[in-house]
This record gives C-alpha cells, structure tokens and sequence, in this order.
C-alpha cells in the first residue's frame, strides 16, 4: 500500500528530472510512493527503488502527424486519469507536478478532494508561460486556475517569488503556501572554464526568456570587439518569436550556434563544458530555474537577471554577473563585465558556489521537507475560503 502517489505527465526534460528525483528521494527516506508517469527518457532516470511502485502511462508523440499525436495525447491522458483514480483505493495523499490539461485535471480533483484524499500540487509557475485559450477566453483559463488553486489541500511553490505570485494574482494565502526549493542536479565534477567566448542559451526558447535581446547583445559585442559566440540549444515553443530571432542571427551567422530541438541528457555535459557562462536573461519569472541548478553544479557561472527563483538563487551563493534589466544593453554591459574578469578566477568562484548550492539544494533534505508536510494533520474538506 502506497503511502504517496505522485502523478505527472513528464517524462524528459528538466520537470520529468524534478519529478523523477523527488519520488526517488521520498522513497529513500522511507516512504512508499505510487508513481504514475510515463516511462523516463532515458530510462536510467527512472526511480528504481523497492519503496516505489510504478505505474507506467504510454508516452505522447513528439512529432508525426497531427492526428496521431493528437490521439497518443488522449491515450496518455486517459490512462493517467484511470491509474489515478485506481490509486485512491489504497492511498490518501496525492502529489501532482505538471499534471495533465486543466479540462481533465480538474475533474480528477475535485472527485479525489470530496473522496477526503489529500493533495499537494507542485505549483513550479503560478502562471502558464504561455496561455492555451484565445485572449477573449482567457477569462476562462484564469478562473480554471484559480479552481485549480482551491481544489489542491496544499501548495507546495519552488520559491518565494512564485508564493507572492499565487497571492497576488489568485489570492492563495496562509498556511496553504509551503516553499521547498528545487533540488540539485549533479553531472560530474566540475571543470576549468574554457575561455573562448563562448555563451550558453539553454532550455526551452519562448518569449520570457528574452532571447531576441541576447542576440542583440551578442551583435552589438562583436561590433565593439568582443569575440563572443552563443550557443542556443532548446526547443522551440513560440515560433513566432523564434522567427524574430533567426532575423537577427542571419545577420552574425558566424556567431551563433543554433541547436534547435530537445537536447538529449547525453549531450547536455558537453554543451556545458564548452561554455563560460549560461545566459539567463528572464523577464516575468517566478519559478526556480533547474537551468541555473545545473549550470551551478556545473561550475559554471551564469550571465542572469535576479527575477524571480534566479534572485533566490544568488542569495543562495551562485556565482555569476548580473543583468540589471532584459535588454540589449544592459544584456552586453553584463557580458563585458564577465570577460573583464580574468576566467580562472570565474572557474574558482564557480567550483566553490557549486559545492555551496548542492549543499543547500540537496535532494534528501528536500524530502524530508515534504514529507513532515505530508504527515502533519490537516482537514479532508474543502474550505469555504481556500
């Protein structure tokens, strides 16, 4: 009998790795988990534990015809809806952590909360990066959120930026707010910087991210004399946007490294260690980035605004330089101010931050936070006022 179920529709990526970890810490540290996701790529991601208890959803397709994928979609919907349900003849207390659509979701929810189940919901952004519905149905997907909110017993948020959030724009406040931070993920020991100019953008390329502004910043440095490259690596989720920004690097294409697309786990150490510094130049962003997480227990440096998880993490003793706004100048100014000071003392600062933030960010201390959450008492109906 499960103690735990934790349900997710991730299986790659920086959230499946969150998710992945967090029920092989759970279970380390004592607790019986039911986990409900797809099968992990790659496969040696998967929480092989004996206290775990795996129940494996079909994955969606990443590419193929629009039906076909549409279909794997329902299929990997459906079954995670039914293995949910299923779980709560044995379990009370149910984690989710980048659940399915809202439209099914919130379904499953409210028959778990009247069913007197428990449940923590992963909020990693109190808002979506990008909303799913039309701008005049975007009335519809707030108040879904908002139910959403209410429907879960606990919120549990990556960081202080995105608890404020949740209280500023849906009005979620008190002792249903409980921050406990992402945890680290380790690649190895970290390695000398190699100096050569080269820049990392790496994750998902949206809007937020203010790409476009990096590669400005990356042309008006080389217009000074600074011999930068960038390297973009990531899926692309705002085409739009992305075209804006192909615009730009047509003109420098010598200075850019495009790798459009997910990048597999086995690639991810190389880009690292080809790079000085990651470049986070965020805007609108309350989440805990495991980009920075990594970069960090990398050794590597970041180039980052303090918006949002990336302030925490600064606090926490990441090395880096900071951009005072997302925009071009600015962007460049930090850019100039890295390479102004000499590599091997950026390589030092880093290999000691990264021993400090794995030290803070570790992964059984977390689980022990969720879990005095889990086991303290609390109240099966749902309130009045959430």
């Amino acid at each position: 009998m499960a103690e735990i179920c934790l349900s997710t529709k991730t299986w790659r990526s920086g959230a499946a790795w969150f998710n992945q970890q967090l029920v092989a810490s759970l279970a380390e540290a004592g607790a019986n988990v039911a986990y409900i996701a797809p099968l992990a790529l790659p496969e040696d991601r998967e929480p092989n534990h004996s206290n775990v208890e795996r129940h494996i959803v079909p994955r969606e397709l990443t590419d193929g015809p629009k039906l076909r994928r549409r279909i794997a979609s329902l299929r990997r919907i459906t079954t995670g809806l039914y293995l949910t349900l299923m779980q709560r003849r044995s379990t009370r207390t149910f984690i989710f952590s980048i659940p399915e659509p809202l439209l099914f979701t919130l379904p499953l929810l409210i028959f778990l909360r009247l069913s007197g189940a428990r449940i923590l919901l992963v909020v990693h952004d109190a808002k979506p990066h990008a909303w799913s519905l039309p701008s005049w149905l975007r009335s519809v997907e707030w108040l879904a959120l908002w139910l959403l909110y209410r429907l879960a017993t606990d919120l549990v948020c990556l960081t202080r930026a995105t608890a404020e959030a949740l209280t500023q724009h849906f009005s979620v406040r008190g002792q249903k707010l409980t921050i406990i931070p992402h945890g680290a993920f380790r690649l190895g020991p970290a390695a000398p910087l190699p100096g050569y100019g080269n820049l990392l953008a790496f994750g998902s390329i949206r809007r937020n991210k203010s790409i476009r502004e990096v590669i400005e910043a990356v042309l008006k440095c080389r217009a000074a004399g600074r011999n930068l490259r960038l390297t973009i690596a990531g899926e692309v989720t705002d085409k739009a946007y992305w075209r804006e920004c192909q615009s730009l690097v047509a003109r420098r294409p010598e200075a850019f490294d495009l790798r459009l697309g997910f990048v597999p786990d086995e690639d991810v150490p190389n880009l690292l260690a080809k790079s000085d510094a990651v470049v986070l130049a965020y805007t609108d962003f309350a989440s805990q980035s495991g980009v920075a997480v990594l970069a960090a227990l990398a050794g590597l440096p970041v180039i980052a605004t303090r918006s949002g998880g990336l302030d925490e993490l600064f606090e926490r003793g990441m090395a880096g330089e900071t951009i005072a706004y997302p925009i071009p100048d600015d962007i460049a100014a930090a850019f100039i101010r890295f390479y102004d000071r000499p590599i091997a003392e950026w390589s030092a600062h880093a290999k000691v931050a990264g021993v400090r933030i794995g030290s803070t960010l570790d992964w059984a201390a977390i689980a022990g936070q969720y879990l005095r959450l889990i086991r303290q008492p609390t109240v099966s109906a749902i309130p009045a006022d959430a």
